[in-house]
């Protein structure tokens, strides 16, 4: 109702929306219909692709003063986006946690075999031998 009010031909009010992708099948419920109607320009990102992926962590790790320690292998980068098929907020919490564990080892090399120990702790955490990027959701590893 808010996106109706206009001034001068301008409206008064406009709203940018992100979301994940349950966010889209939300939006084309028959519900929101008038939300849909309103919606000027929509954009879906999917998964980084393994390229990428390496350049997201480092670019992360860049911007908190990460200087290469630890640095990471190629089959590092290869297992993370291979566990969570480059979606970046399951990069981030993998790669989190990858790092968590390296500091308490006092590592300064990350390699294949130290991300799939990680995926492993997640795997027994959750009970799942068959455990998939997504149980690294919210609420799902600590």
């Amino acid at each position: 109702m808010l996106s109706n009010f206009v001034c001068a031909d301008k409206p008064l009010l406009q709203t940018f929306l992100l979301g994940q992708p349950e966010f889209r099948r939300t939006l084309q419920s028959p519900a929101m219909e008038q939300l849909r109607q309103r919606v000027i320009a929509s954009c879906h990102l999917g998964p980084l692709d393994g390229a990428e992926t390496e350049a997201y962590i480092k670019r992360r790790l860049k911007l908190v003063g990460w200087v290469e320690d630890p640095t990471f292998d190629q089959a590092a980068f290869e297992g993370i986006f291979s566990f969570t098929r480059g979606i970046p907020r399951q990069i981030n919490t993998l790669a989190n946690r990858l790092l968590l564990a390296s500091c308490l080892a006092e590592k300064h090399e990350l390699t294949g075999d130290d991300v799939a120990a990680v995926v492993q702790e997640v795997r027994e955490e959750t009970g799942s031998e068959s455990a998939s990027s997504s149980q690294l959701g919210e609420g799902r590893i600590a």
